[in-house]
């Protein structure tokens, strides 16, 4: 049996994984994470850099283990196998 403050948390949480994520949806979904120095023949509007997401923010390959800290403020940024972003949500 759930209490109302757990379906608030669950509510809120739903919320925050369906909104646009500030724009980071948008920007992100589809392209390719680089690290800072790794060289590349994408074009700029094809990858993103790791220094250009935002300060609280974590990438996360499949299968990879992440703390299930709840952060409102931090960015979760979803790849798959080749570093394309398939989604993005805070938590």
């Amino acid at each position: 049996m759930s209490t109302p403050f757990a379906d608030l948390v669950a509510a809120s949480k739903k919320a925050q994984d369906n909104a646009d994520c500030d724009g980071w949806r948008d920007k992100l979904v589809g392209k390719v994470i680089l690290n800072d120095d790794e060289e590349s023949a994408l074009g700029a509007d094809e990858c993103v850099r790791k220094k250009d997401l935002p300060k609280l923010s974590r990438v996360l390959a499949p299968n990879s283990v992440a703390t299930m800290d709840y952060r409102p403020d931090r960015l979760n940024v979803r790849v798959d196998h080749t570093m394309r972003v398939t989604g993005v949500n805070y938590g």
